[in-house]
């Protein structure tokens, strides 16, 4: 069983990713929190990538290992829902010793109670209805005799799908706006991948006609924009559970307290967020903090498009990370979530050219695998397009500061061209399998160095890492160097960093910025 989960697992992703687009266009409900798809895809990658890299002695303890790893990646609303969902199901997977048709019935429904279980005030017409449905779909096939996997997955998948396009009627702001819920999408999603793993087929998606595309106008319109997304985890949690959950529910909105053993998993919107993570602080160590700007957010998608449009040269760049997009937006681009893990496709990029308003555009992709894409944009639109090919969010950072909205293109182009070939470019992460250096092992969880591609250093933390890498720029010459630390790097550590790198060269001027991105703690560039 333990192997067909798994590929169930993959399988699962493999669709999800195949339509975050598609998901992320339909985020309208019941605030603009982040993008729905992308949060319910990384919560996926999250748990995947986690639960893989142990091994387990029982059913039941890689059931509890599973939860958890679904409950400490949680991305979002949309994420820490899908956490239950996973939860729930493997609490079924747990105690059986086959996945036949009725377990799979029987963990649907398990996923459904856990998913209403940990909303306090659940709402209908929301991916909390899509699976009340699909679970009732497959025990529904399951008492009348069906006993085929496939069959069992199939029915709860057709049933999500129409359950899916009733959410409108539940919902007066996804009716008004002619549109689907997100995230109730995205667990239908889901289920046509693992109907896919079972027979074999391709994924055919319901929703792709022109008339699915939703009007973002009417969408915007409707959203609430208040105060700050804010997401942690408290490990080690030790008090009162009670006293905790009613404070947090007392301070704010959209509001989700999912706790296992002694973590406590926290989402919430507040107007407040320094208060509420000094209050959480009392109660154990926090983690994977994340705090993005709700009101921002609205006026981007809102106010922006407008502003864009007065340039002769637009900008889109691929990144990913609250602090890499406000930055890029400060300096005038439309952003692309995409990068590590989660590129966009040309289709993507094409709308977000579009998006610009402008007559010309020049286009970051910020990542080498973002690169070959970015090049066939130009076949999409009908506007000129000109691709410079960074590899990194930081060398992206560094290459906008020879943006010149007012410039010519091919002036704008070569002045953004020739920083970025200048670059000394160096990311950090972590090995996820066991490697060699130089001759020498890199087990597998080891910090990484790759300094312009090419892996330069590894060692047990980011800072070793880090002054490795920055020895060799120094070396190589540099004037500037910026550091941009990712969701996994506390800020105090960034600044250890860049203190320890000022003091290989004092004439080295070195600038710390919070980028927010997944996967790469740390991401440095040299000029």
């Amino acid at each position: 069983m333990a192997v067909k989960v798994a590929s169930l697992g993959a399988a699962a992703h493999a669709a999800l990713k195949a339509q975050v687009s598609r998901i992320n266009a339909l985020n309208v409900y019941p605030v603009p929190d982040g993008d729905t798809g992308t949060n319910m895809l990384l919560t996926l990658e999250s748990t995947l990538k986690d639960a893989a890299e142990a091994s387990y002695g029982s059913p039941e303890e890689a059931s509890r290992a599973v939860a958890r790893a679904a409950l400490m990646g949680a991305r979002g609303n949309s994420g820490v829902i899908l956490s239950q969902m996973i939860r729930g199901a493997c609490d079924v997977l747990a105690s059986r010793k086959t996945l036949d048709a009725a377990t799979f019935a029987a963990a649907l429904d398990g996923a459904k109670e856990r998913a209403y279980a940990s909303v306090r005030e659940p709402v209908e017409g929301t991916m909390l209805t899509v699976i009340k449905d699909a679970a009732r779909a497959a025990g529904e096939a399951v008492g009348a005799g069906e006993d085929e996997l496939p069959a069992v997955i199939r029915a709860a998948a057709q049933e999500a799908h129409e359950s899916v396009r009733r959410t409108p009627e539940l919902l007066d702001v996804l009716r008004d706006a002619g549109v689907v819920d997100a995230g109730g999408l995205a667990v239908a999603v889901i289920l046509d991948g693992l109907y896919a793993c079972v027979t074999g087929e391709e994924i055919a998606s319901s929703f792709d006609s022109e008339d699915d595309v939703p009007d973002l106008t009417a969408i915007h319109a409707e959203e609430e924009a208040w105060g700050y997304c804010t997401q942690f985890v408290v490990s080690g949690f030790s008090g009162e559970a009670e006293e905790f959950e009613e404070r947090v529910y007392e301070s704010g909105k959209s509001v989700l307290v999912i706790a296992d053993e002694d973590t406590v998993n926290v989402h919430i919107h507040t107007q407040d967020p320094g208060e509420m993570l000094s209050f959480a602080g009392r109660f154990g160590r926090l983690a994977r903090v994340k705090i993005e700007d709700m009101e921002a957010q609205v006026r981007s998608r809102t106010e922006a498009p407008e502003k864009r449009r007065a340039g002769n040269v637009g900008v889109v760049v691929a990144s990913r990370g609250a602090g890499t997009r406000s930055l890029f937006e400060g300096m005038g681009a439309v952003v692309v979530e995409g990068g590590q893990g989660a590129n966009p496709s040309a289709a993507d990029l094409a709308r977000a050219v579009e998006e610009s308003g402008a007559p010309s555009v020049i286009l970051l992709p910020n990542n080498k695998n973002i690169v070959p894409t970015a090049e066939r944009v130009s076949e999409l639109v009908d506007v000129p397009v000109r691709v410079v090919p960074t590899r990194s969010i930081a060398a992206g950072l560094a290459v906008m500061v020879g943006f010149d909205a007012e410039g010519e293109l091919e002036d704008v182009f070569e002045e953004m061209g020739e920083i970025s070939a200048s670059l000394q470019r160096a990311e950090i992460t972590r090995a996820v399998r066991d490697a060699r250096l130089d001759g020498q092992d890199v087990p597998e969880g080891s910090f990484i160095g790759f300094l312009d591609d090419a892996m330069a250093a590894a060692g047990e933390s980011a800072e070793e890492v880090a002054l490795s890498l920055a020895r060799t720029i120094v070396e190589n010459g540099a004037d500037i160097l910026t550091i941009v630390y990712g969701e996994d790097l506390d800020p105090g550590e960034a600044d250890k960093i860049a203190d320890g790198i000022r003091d290989l060269d004092e004439e080295l001027e070195v600038e710390v910025r919070d980028g927010g991105q997944p996967l790469y703690p740390l991401q440095m560039v040299a000029e």
